[in-house]
């Protein structure tokens, strides 16, 4: 298949599974608000939708990170982070494996209630650091994306 007609047609499968995504998960925010996605690199066929729920607390367990893989991915590393304070320092916890995927949408479960626990009666944000790979073998199919949202305890924000 000629270069151009293969771009049309992961474009056109992209968006197909966008609309089924949309129409299939009505309660994900559309613009992720108040998580912020940010794209460090964006070489591999991979697109993070969202997470959902867009803010935690102390009494959620998990994220679900909603991305779209356009062609075959060989191997997607989410590795979650705790931060008290935008942009302070973070340690990158043990990576959750959400691959290898065949094209299409997937969801992936993230486990959050052990990085919630050290926020104790704080405020700040749970992040995840996305790696994706297509083709291992070529280092020109990799993409990085963080995801951050932000952790309001009930107690803290009542004293406010």
């Amino acid at each position: 298949m000629p270069k151009a007609d293969s771009m049309l047609a992961n474009s056109m499968r992209a968006g197909a599974v966008l609309l089924a995504v949309l129409t299939g998960q009505a309660h994900a925010s559309l613009d992720g608000y108040p998580s912020v996605t940010q794209y460090l690199s964006n070489d591999a066929p991979f697109v993070v939708f969202g997470v959902t729920p867009t803010r935690l607390n102390e009494a959620s367990s998990r994220l679900t990170l909603t991305f779209i893989a356009t062609d075959p991915l060989d191997q997607v590393n989410v590795f979650p982070f705790v931060r008290h304070t935008p942009d302070g320092p973070a340690r990158l916890r043990p990576h959750v494996t959400c691959g290898p995927r065949e094209p299409g949408s997937w969801n992936c479960h993230i486990p959050v209630a052990d990085l919630l626990r050290e926020f104790k009666d704080g405020d700040g944000e749970i992040g995840l650091r996305i790696e994706a790979h297509g083709n291992l073998r070529s280092r020109g199919q990799h993409s990085t994306v963080i995801v951050t949202v932000p952790v309001r305890h009930a107690a803290a924000s009542a004293s406010r």
